[in-house]
């Protein structure tokens, strides 16, 4: 099965994901909307609009200098778009100005880690369709001024033409958090009636691990979560070539398959490879137990 670049198997081979770019002003929003067809778009800018007051919500931010509703704004538009892509539509247009690099790198990681082909990533760059700087502070449609228009200008300039691969190697838009991923944290009980229960499907000489399952990369998205006691049941079994898991109902998880690593083969096998699992067999039932958790990078 073919690998995209991030060494994951290419397990969505027709979806797409549209990134657009462009200086406001010059027909980025137009054109998304003459290639999403059946598929769907994903704008701050169009959430911010939905507030009632696009210009009010600017200001408030630049009076007050804090940008962390902005901040918000950008992870919801994030959120939407990362559901659109797990329940398959295609294309999904992300409709931001994206002049840097990085603005752009959570969408593709996020579409590259569900098993997209890089392939069917583009990056769709009007520039600023032979206009002046002038021209389009007066066409654009959510009153950008011209100071910043022109900065823009200057820094799409200087970034030059993007790809995936330039996408994927700029630095991260916001400081790292030292959280690797939030997850369901089993209980050493569990742990251990999970190992009992699948104890004749578990290759020898095979790494154990049964330890979590995960939620979401990095830190939680709602942090009143953090310290739930969580009931999991356990509905199927799988196995590859380099690893065997569970899967589980119960919470919600990023990945397509919510599932628990039970054990890797030790010959470089990962926990990451139970998501390139395709052959599933039921088993009867049983729950088990953990604790919502984040865990820190050592």
């Amino acid at each position: 099965m073919k690998k995209n670049l991030l060494n994951i198997a290419v397990t969505k081979p027709t979806q797409q994901l549209f990134i657009m770019r462009g200086i406001p002003g010059a027909g980025k929003s137009t054109l998304a909307k003459s290639i999403v067809g059946d598929g769907i778009i994903h704008s701050t800018d169009d959430l911010i609009t939905g507030t009632g007051d696009y210009r009010g919500f600017f200001k408030r931010l630049i009076d007050s200098g804090d940008f962390k509703d902005l901040s918000r704004m950008h992870s919801k538009n994030f959120a939407n778009a990362f559901k659109s892509m797990k329940d398959g539509v295609s294309p999904v247009v992300i409709d931001n100005t994206n002049i840097k690099a990085n603005e752009a790198k959570a969408y593709v990681v996020a579409a590259l880690d569900m098993g997209f082909d890089e392939d069917n990533i583009k990056i769709h760059d009007v520039g600023t369709r032979g206009l002046s700087a002038e021209e389009l502070a007066e066409s654009n449609t959510h009153g950008v001024p011209l100071d910043k228009i022109k900065t823009m200008m200057q820094s799409h300039k200087s970034v030059g033409a993007l790809n995936v691969k330039k996408i994927l190697d700029s630095k991260d838009m916001y400081k790292q958090s030292n959280v690797l991923y939030t997850c369901v944290l089993l209980d050493e009980q569990s742990k251990q009636t999970l190992l009992d229960k699948v104890c004749n499907f578990i290759p020898k000489d095979w790494i154990k691990i049964a330890h979590h399952m995960t939620i979401t990369f990095g830190e939680s998205k709602d942090k009143s979560d953090l310290g739930k006691d969580v009931v999991l049941t356990v509905t199927k079994i799988g196995l590859s070539d380099m690893a065997l898991a569970v899967q589980v109902e119960g919470f919600s998880s990023m990945n397509e398959i919510p599932h628990i690593t039970i054990a890797i083969n030790p010959d470089g096998g990962k926990p990451a490879m139970s998501k390139n699992i395709t052959k599933w067999q039921d088993i009867k039932s049983f729950m088990v137990r953990g604790i919502v958790s984040e865990i820190n990078k050592k």
